[in-house]
């Protein structure tokens, strides 16, 4: 085993990241897990892994979660390393991370309220719609968010259909819809090494695989 870490310049495989989230829910019970400050982190670096399983079943490429830990933008980001060249190119993506809780009634109160902020033109926002008891429509939210000003490169939610799929959208620009099998998708996604770290050596990134690795829940 590796000594306790923090989640600084460490990637996690969505699988860890939502086994993490679900861990903390059996351990400090759904309610407190869903709402207390302490777990915010662990909350976004969810959202994000979902989106993470989306793009990985989408273009067949493997992603990673970061946490940011010395910023207060982004939330995490997304890292992909890409091979095809013969070296190996990471591509980032910077996620802002925003809940369409149950006190807010229209999807869109959170989205227009996130764009009325100035956010780099690179970042992609993610909503997760933990809204159960709210119907969303996708169709008149992608209209509504193609006619409003958006600082963001990409606007994604993800939705839960049921108890075990979820939907993955681009909003903007008016993209793919993924819909994802939670336990199957989740499962591929944990033949994923859990984590990894980059180092440089000459001009060119390299990466090691941490292994067992402990990273206590908070």
């Amino acid at each position: 085993m590796i000594a306790a870490s923090d989640y600084s310049q460490l990637w996690m495989s969505p699988y860890i990241a939502i086994r993490r989230m679900a861990t903390i829910s059996e351990t400090y019970g759904v309610e407190r897990a869903r709402t207390d400050g302490r777990f915010k982190k662990e909350r976004e670096a969810w959202t994000t892994a979902v989106l993470a399983l989306a793009l990985s079943k989408l273009n067949d490429e493997v992603w990673w979660v970061e946490i940011e830990t010395a910023e207060g933008t982004p939330d995490t980001r997304l890292q992909h390393i890409d091979q095809s060249s013969g070296h190996n190119v990471i591509q980032t993506r910077s996620v802002e991370v925003v809940d369409w809780e149950e006190n807010v009634d229209d999807i869109m109160e959170v989205i227009e309220k996130k764009c009325s902020r100035a956010y780099p033109g690179h970042y992609l926002l993610v909503v997760n719609a933990r809204n159960a008891g709210k119907t969303l429509d996708l169709g008149r939210v992608i209209e509504a968010v193609e006619k409003i000003r958006s600082p963001f490169l990409e606007i994604w939610v993800v939705a839960s259909v049921d108890s075990n799929h979820l939907k993955v959208v681009r909003l903007s620009p008016r993209g793919p819809e993924i819909d994802l099998d939670f336990r199957t998708d989740l499962e591929k996604a944990r033949k994923q090494h859990s984590f990894m770290k980059r180092g440089i050596r000459g001009t060119d990134p390299e990466f090691r695989e941490l292994g067992p690795l402990y990273l206590p829940i908070p």
